[in-house]
């Protein structure tokens, strides 16, 4: 985002996380502390977790005071920076007429890190009431990333329940959702998959999958003819199976942190989620732009933003085996060069 010189910020909701990666904007230890919670009312660490994010619901107002003062802040780097490129112009009325602060007046870009706890998601409603009230009070616009372990694709109990489990977060939370299968730059160290990688992907014909399965774990045994599941499991499981095609909502994105395409792709669909559109300049290289002139860049500017399947047709399962090989050849060179 930064590197697409877009306005971003994060925000720290995990009362659990000692150390990140990157800078904070607010952070909800200030608030309450899971490391705190568990000490002084004895509580295990997904006990603390559930009473941090209660306990937040009911402080709310902290969480909207802290975003409207970052708001603040970002809109006087702002100002300051028409100012100093009015000033180099030598031009400008001098100073801007805007009103009171509106969050959804703004294309900042703030991104909530959340506890890993997948209860507080699937199953909790504090969380759900959390957005609502930021929805309501600060105009923000919501896209859930639901970040899955390709490693779970190398077996199909573990890929049904990534499933169920995605299922589960996108009807408790109610938002535009985009489910994401990470580290796939580790496809190659995990093996072979009993299918092929679009087939994750899509998530759809699960039965394929068990049947796929249950054939493979056969030859293991030495093909025998009895089904490696108990029939009553069997048959749940193909109930499961069906339930999850009826609902037909849950797909994945691959992605990779290190690898800017799948990373690109990511952000066109999360903005496609949010309904974002790139700002149209004002002026063209010719001068200001006509009425009819900015209908169409605005048209080519929406094309543009939700192009995502432009991407979609390329072969994943190739492009991150050979991106992981390159990383291998970059990390010999530069120990050879050492």
């Amino acid at each position: 985002l930064e590197l697409q010189g877009r306005d971003c910020l994060v925000v720290n909701l995990d009362p659990a996380n000692d150390t990140y990666e990157y800078e904070c904007a607010l952070d909800v230890r200030d608030l309450v502390c899971a490391r705190q919670v568990e000490e002084e009312y004895k509580l295990g660490p997904n006990g603390a977790l559930v009473f941090c994010m209660e306990y937040l619901e009911k402080n709310v107002d902290w969480l909207q005071e802290g975003l409207l003062e970052i708001h603040k802040q970002q809109h006087a780097k702002e100002d300051e920076k028409k100012e100093k490129v009015e000033e180099e112009d030598g031009g400008g009325d001098g100073g801007s007429s805007s009103g009171g602060l509106q969050l959804d007046e703004s294309d900042l870009y703030v991104v909530l890190d959340c506890p890993g706890q997948v209860e507080l998601f699937a199953t909790h409603g504090s969380f759900r009431r959390i957005l609502s009230v930021l929805e309501k009070e600060l105009g923000f616009r919501f896209a859930c990333v639901h970040c899955v372990d390709v490693q779970l694709c190398s077996d199909a109990n573990n890929y049904m329940a990534a499933i169920m489990l995605s299922l589960n977060v996108m009807l408790n939370l109610e938002l535009p959702h985009v489910n994401v299968l990470t580290k796939c730059d580790m496809m190659k160290r995990l093996g072979h998959f009993e299918m092929p990688f679009d087939y994750y992907l899509d998530a759809q014909n699960l039965q394929h999958l068990l049947i796929s399965g249950d054939d493979n774990k056969k030859q293991q045994q030495g093909g025998g003819s009895s089904r490696t599941l108990d029939p009553k499991f069997y048959r749940l499981t193909e109930g499961l199976c069906e339930l999850l095609e009826d609902f037909a909502l849950v797909n994945f994105i691959p992605v990779a942190i290190e690898d800017g395409r799948s990373l690109n792709r990511l952000v066109k669909m999360i903005d496609k989620c949010l309904g974002y559109v790139p700002s149209i300049p004002a002026t063209s290289t010719q001068g200001p732009m006509s009425a009819s002139e900015e209908r169409q860049a605005f048209i080519e500017s929406l094309d543009q933003a939700t192009s995502v399947d432009a991407l979609g047709s390329m072969d994943w399962q190739e492009h991150f085996l050979n991106f992981d090989l390159s990383k291998k050849t970059t990390a010999n060179d530069s120990l050879h060069s050492k």
